[in-house]
């Protein structure tokens, strides 16, 4: 598997492992709603329902930091559950994805990213992504 989810006290831990920045995207983008969410659904999305992410960063490093953070932002404040992106763009050092929109309540656990590390880049990138759980409020 190309990432891994571990819960931890505290919220969870991302692992990724990718060699192409569409593959480091879209699994980034999934690990965090399976941290968020649970094991993925085969909830149907609502009828052309989307949520835009975008972020830009000068390397993968800022990217992962930045979309990840965009992206639990968007977990918090969509009513319904996000799924898995259907369409990436990629520009000059910035990414836009969609995520589908499950109908039904959210059940998403409210997430920060504490601390993003890439240990290696393209073309074999290894990044660890450290998410704390936030109180319910």
């Amino acid at each position: 598997m190309p990432y891994t989810v571990d819960a931890t006290s505290h919220g969870a831990v991302i692992s990724l492992a990718a060699t192409s920045r569409e593959e480091f995207v879209r699994d980034l983008v999934a690990s965090l709603l399976e941290a968020a969410y649970g094991k993925p659904s085969a909830a149907a999305p609502a009828a052309g329902q989307v949520v835009p992410i975008q972020t830009a960063g000068a390397d993968e490093a800022e990217i992962l930091s930045h979309l990840a953070a965009d992206t639990l932002r968007a977990v918090h404040e969509t009513a319904g559950t996000l799924l898995a992106p259907r369409w990436i763009a990629f520009d000059e050092q910035r990414v836009t994805a969609t995520l589908p929109v499950a109908e039904g309540a959210s059940t998403g656990r409210r997430l920060t990213a504490r601390r993003a590390s890439l240990q290696s880049p393209l073309p074999e990138l290894r990044a660890t992504l450290e998410l704390d759980a936030e109180a319910a409020s």
